[in-house]
């Protein structure tokens, strides 16, 4: 009776034991498949996170997508992985999109792209191994990321801006945002020039977010300056001590003061810096331009402080002068490389303003230069610029130089080169690369990376965004 009893007992035992590894088996089944879907995902969401990053710091182009899609996780694009194939794009992503949430801080969506943000949705079915035997044969996965353009934290720049003021400069300008925002009735180029100089003033930091106050000011600049910009400008000056005339005397006795010939009465080069790298042009992050003491604001601001006429202020067109701006973009870098301390590993930057065409003659220099200086003109400004393009900083960076084509000829307009160039090809030239080249798209020079950003208000706020970091958004911001 026990005997039979007893192995009745190890009967119920052997049958739990084998519904029990059944149960383990599932659930190790599952713990194998979900580890692994667990695993797929984290490397789905990385490269959908790099696609829409990829994506928002090239708009506001029309490219974005273009650039999100090449990449993604997708087989052949960038962030492609051998342990992951078949990502696929969900079918209508990447997707630009104009967020009211970035509208709300200034990032507008009236520009090419008509957007200020990107969405990428990218999706994969992976098998799974020890699933299909309760008939889960595989998994779909999918993953999204929403990424604002630039227009985030921004990364701390020397920036040397390069106003062309020079004869052709004294034209009028038909830029219709340029004469509302400035009120003057027939801006000049000049002008159109130093009110699109403010608006990249607007849109760079002078310290750090979130202060009231930048804190005290010594000779132009704060105490842990975030971006420190400096102006100048061609044709020099016949001496430094001449720079306050392009922000404080409203034009009185100026041309007087720029060199004509270059290099005459006694110094070759020029003196070209105005104003030096500064970071005074706001008081705070969220304030407007402090033209009542900032010589960078008062050179470009006619409303602003130097009480001048809308006619005559800030930086002057002496007229009369032809263009050989070799020698300011060799300055320009001068006064990037003699940063030191911390400031010495940010990023460097020369944005130059110019129609391109170099038409100075050899009787415009000093005696004993005009072998060298007068011929090549625009070559030689072409030289310089990636020159200093080459140049790196202490932590390895190299320049950035922008290039802004304002009234460039296609034409043979560097009547001192040969081979001929046009204004509008060395403008091209001078970029250190093709993304960091603007035109007004006048007679005829585009751009091929931005062919609709055409007004300089619009072309220096976008280049001011390159000086700032695109963010990841909940994917559901509106």
């Amino acid at each position: 009776m026990n005997s039979r009893a007893s192995r009745g007992e190890n009967g119920q035992v052997l049958f739990i034991f084998a519904v029990s590894m059944v149960g383990f088996l599932v659930m190790l089944a599952c713990a194998i498949d979900l580890g692994f879907a667990y695993h797929a995902y984290g490397e789905l969401q990385s490269s959908t996170n790099a696609a829409a990053t990829a994506g928002a710091l090239d708009l506001p182009n029309t490219t974005a997508a273009a650039t999100a899609l090449a990449y993604s996780g997708v087989a052949g694009d960038k962030n492609a992985k051998a342990d992951l194939p078949g990502v696929t794009m969900v079918a209508g992503y990447p997707q630009t999109k104009c967020l009211t949430f970035m509208t709300d801080q200034g990032l507008t969506c009236d520009n090419t792209a008509d957007a200020n943000a990107i969405e990428v949705v990218q999706q994969v079915t992976i098998p799974t191994f020890f699933a299909k035997a309760i008939g889960i044969k595989s998994i779909t996965l999918q993953a999204s990321a929403l990424a604002a353009m630039k227009g985030g934290t921004p990364t701390p720049a020397n920036v040397m801006v390069i106003l062309d003021s020079t004869a052709s400069m004294g034209d009028s300008d038909s830029d219709a945002a340029c004469k509302t925002a400035t009120g003057i009735r027939s801006p000049t180029k000049l002008d159109c020039a130093k009110w699109a100089t403010r608006v990249l003033l607007q849109n760079f930091a002078p310290c750090a977010a979130g202060l009231s106050s930048c804190g005290t000011v010594t000779s132009g600049n704060v105490n842990n300056a975030v971006d420190e910009v400096g102006l100048l400008t061609f044709p020099g000056l016949t001496s430094s001590s001449y720079a306050s005339k392009d922000y404080q005397s409203c034009g009185s006795g100026l041309k007087s003061t720029y060199i004509s010939p270059y290099g005459t009465p006694t110094s070759f080069p020029p003196y070209f810096t105005i104003v030096p790298l500064s970071s005074d042009y706001r008081t705070s992050d969220s304030s407007g331009l402090n033209g009542g003491a900032s010589n960078l604001v008062q050179a470009v601001d006619w409303q602003d402080g130097n009480g001048c006429s809308s006619s005559q202020y800030g930086v002057q067109d002496p007229g009369g002068e032809g263009t050989y701006y070799a020698g300011v973009v060799t300055q320009a870098q001068s006064d990037l490389s003699a940063i030191t301390g911390t400031r010495a590993g940010y990023q460097n930057a020369i944005i130059l303003l110019s129609d391109g065409a170099a038409t100075a003659t050899s009787s415009q220099f000093k005696s004993g230069t005009a072998s060298s200086y007068s011929k090549n003109e625009c070559h030689q400004a072409i030289t310089a610029a990636q020159a200093a393009a080459a140049t790196a900083n202490s932590a390895g960076l190299t320049t950035w130089v922008y290039s802004i084509a304002f009234g460039a000829l296609t034409s043979n307009s560097c009547t001192t080169d040969s081979p001929a160039i046009s204004g509008c090809t060395t403008m091209t030239d001078i970029a250190s690369d093709a993304s960091k080249f603007y035109s007004d798209n006048a007679n005829g020079c585009a751009s091929a990376a931005h062919p609709n950003i055409t007004s300089l208000g619009q072309i220096f706020q976008t280049i001011s965004y390159d000086f700032l970091t695109t963010r990841l958004l909940p994917v559901n911001t509106q």
